[in-house]
């Protein structure tokens, strides 16, 4: 099992307030390597999220030694707006609200659009395009992506 799984795993069942674990990301940067716990939560991380996740999650990485004592650099992040969407919570929050979609193969002359988020469950995904309702199976979707209007 790779780092990331050992600490997602391992981590996960710690968050069982409105701070939801995303991702847990063991990559090499110029400093060395570095631990990257993603974090969500409604409404958005802020930096005393961060500490109280590095606080809640500090005790549990040394007890199970992910990296058999090998040095790296622990940052605890926002998901960010521009990640896929990957829980059914996640999804849940978007539902009404336009998201990006990217597709393995082209619908309808489209591998890519922006639409309303009707549904979205293991098998489907509804949407609202142009005031028309659609439903993509889930092995026909790359990923959904939050839309950001400017």
């Amino acid at each position: 099992m790779k780092v990331a799984e050992i600490v997602f795993n391992a981590i996960e069942p710690l968050f069982t307030g409105d701070i939801k674990l995303v991702n847990v990301e063991y990559v090499k940067r110029a400093d060395g390597m570095h631990l990257i716990v993603y974090i969500d939560k409604k409404g958005g991380v802020n930096i005393d999220d961060c500490i109280e996740v590095n606080q809640l999650i500090d005790e549990k990485l040394d007890e199970i030694n992910p990296t058999n004592d090998s040095s790296y650099v622990l940052d605890v992040s926002s998901y960010g707006l521009d990640k896929p969407l990957k829980f059914d919570w996640q999804f849940n929050q978007y539902k009404g609200k336009k998201v990006n979609v990217k597709l393995y193969r082209s619908i309808s002359g489209r591998k890519e659009f922006v639409a309303t988020l009707i549904d979205h469950n293991d098998e489907m995904s509804q949407f609202n395009i142009d005031d028309e309702n659609i439903t993509i199976n889930a092995t026909d979707i790359a990923y959904i992506t939050p839309y950001i209007e400017f």
